[in-house]
Order: structure tokens, then C-alpha cells, then sequence
């Protein structure tokens, strides 16, 4: 279940009208198979914290080694997601900080990488889809 992974198990084989063991020994060979990859909760950080999202767009120096060089940036804490992109900017990241100076501290730690020579950041002001809502069998299943 996508939407609600805190469905209990007896429930679930229920309403999917198998056999609790079997709906277990499912589960493990999709963790096993890596269909599965972890489970989660989705906090809601506006509500524990302040914070400020932000997209940082990057332009980088690919000389040799860049990628090894780009890796440390993407498992810095504040990062939220991390991809290299087309177009008119080689990566973007999604980061999720205290406040503007915490912002301007990210900027300056990506900039003094000797990986990233320009950066253009967004703030993200309002969010309608979240990538934790992304679920492409909705329509498919259902219980």
C-alpha cells in the first residue's frame, strides 16, 4: 500500500484475501528482489521546525573526476534530493535548510568544492505534489 505503509499485516491480507504468512513471504521476496527498497515516514518539517526549501541549480567544472568530486555534495544532511540534469544546468538539488543563512552557508560550501563554478537558487515558496504522493498504480490497484 503506497498511500499507507502502516496498514497492519493481518489487515492487509484481509483485504487482499490471502493467508497472512503468505502476504509476509511476499513481502520479503520484494525486499529480497529490491522492489522494495526501504520504508519511511513522511514528516511534515514545518511543523517541528522553521525551515526553507530551496532548488539550487548548478553549472559544473567537468573535468576528470567530477563525478567522484560532485558525491560528497550530494550526502551533505541539508540535501533532500540530488540529480544531474539536461539542459541549460548540469545538476540540481533540493535542499532543505534553517533559514537564508544557513542557505548562503550551503552556497558557499558547494561554490568552494572546486566541482560547482555557478549556482542559481529558487526558494520554494508553495509545494501542490510532493515526490512521496508520486504513486503510478493508483488507478491499478485497488483494494
Amino acid at each position: 500500500m503506497l498511500d499507507d505503509s502502516n496498514v497492519g499485516s493481518k489487515r492487509l491480507s484481509r483485504r487482499l484475501r490471502i493467508h497472512p504468512n503468505t502476504l509476509l513471504q511476499r513481502i520479503k521476496k520484494l525486499e529480497v528482489s529490491g522492489v522494495l527498497l526501504r520504508y519511511s515516514a513522511v514528516v511534515d518539517f514545518s511543523k517541528v521546525q522553521r525551515t526553507m526549501d530551496a532548488i539550487i541549480f548548478m553549472d559544473l567544472v567537468m573535468e576528470s573526476g567530477w563525478e567522484s568530486a560532485l558525491r560528497p555534495l550530494s550526502k551533505l544532511p541539508e540535501v533532500v534530493s540530488f540529480m544531474l540534469i539536461s539542459g541549460e544546468h548540469d545538476a540540481f538539488m533540493h535542499v532543505r535548510v534553517r533559514d537564508e543563512l544557513h542557505l548562503a552557508t550551503m552556497v558557499r560550501k558547494m561554490l568552494g568544492s572546486g566541482i560547482v563554478k555557478k549556482t542559481t537558487s529558487h526558494l520554494i515558496l508553495d509545494s501542490y505534489s510532493s515526490p512521496h504522493d508520486y504513486n503510478p498504480f493508483r488507478h491499478e490497484w485497488k483494494f
